[in-house]
């Protein structure tokens, strides 16, 4: 699916922004799935300490919507293009923004979890996001150093997080944050709801709480290359999956097909 420049911009960058990746009719088939997560009560399902909706992790296991969304074409073909070979689904999560929430995610590279918590060898996967509401400056986008994905891992420290049920995150702190702004510069990928962001596992990345009365819900998939797999997991198997069979795609229309035949 990616073009040529598609794919310098991403290894230049260390992102890609895909807009509108995902119709409006799309978008409101995961939307109406999301609902259905944000009221359940599973050990899957995590809450900051007032109870606000924080992440659910494997919703593919639980709702088939994402099973669907998961192995969309438009999701998986990008994934084999930037990473050259079959991929599997390592994690897989929603995650809601409530309007004038507290959810935050503090500076982090996310290979530093994969690598330390799960044993995953190197650097070859990636996150890929959409969005089911509009994101805009007021709603926490995420914000992107571009090009410091270069500078492989940087120090962090592992800090406790709200909602987050682990032993915290790895946390950038320092110099090294303001060194790499300064240089590169800062960025939020924004864009109306079915946008999708491609972003590398060493980009340092962080988002601020939703400031505004609009949602801000994300799907986020990681796909790692299956010669890449985790060797030594230490979390539960809905936060980093064991399972590593390629991930098979469905039909292009599947969402829109699952939505007529529900309402047959």
């Amino acid at each position: 699916m990616l073009t040529r420049e598609q794919i310098e911009s991403y290894e230049r960058d260390g992102y890609l922004v895909l807009p509108e990746l995902f119709t409006p009719e799309e978008i409101a088939v995961v939307r109406r799935a999301a609902s259905d997560v944000y009221a359940m009560d599973r050990p899957e399902i995590w809450r900051g300490k007032g109870g606000e909706f924080r992440l659910a992790f494997g919703v593919q296991h639980y709702h088939p919507v994402f099973d669907l969304f998961l192995r969309h074409p438009r999701l998986v073909e990008p994934t084999r293009d930037l990473l050259g070979g079959d991929v599997y689904c390592h994690q897989y999560k929603l995650i809601n923004k409530q309007p004038f929430g507290k959810l935050d995610f503090p500076w982090h590279q996310d290979f530093a979890n994969w690598n330390v918590f799960d044993g995953m060898p190197e650097p070859r996967a990636l996150n890929i996001s959409v969005f089911l509401d509009e994101v805009h400056e007021f709603n926490g986008p995420v914000i992107f150093i571009p090009g410091a994905h270069k500078e492989g891992l940087i120090h962090a420290d592992v800090l406790p997080m709200d909602g987050v049920d682990q032993d915290g995150a790895h946390t950038i702190t320092g110099k090294e944050l303001e060194r790499l702004a300064r240089a590169n510069g800062m960025v939020a990928p924004k864009g109306k709801a079915g946008t999708a962001v491609l972003f590398h596992p060493y980009m340092p990345h962080a988002s601020s709480p939703n400031q505004s009365p609009w949602p801000r819900s994300t799907i986020y998939l990681t796909s790692n290359r299956v010669d890449n797999h985790i060797r030594k997991p230490t979390r539960p198997e809905y936060v980093a999956h064991t399972d590593f069979t390629p991930i098979v795609e469905v039909a292009d229309d599947a969402l829109l097909t699952y939505e007529e035949a529900a309402a047959a």
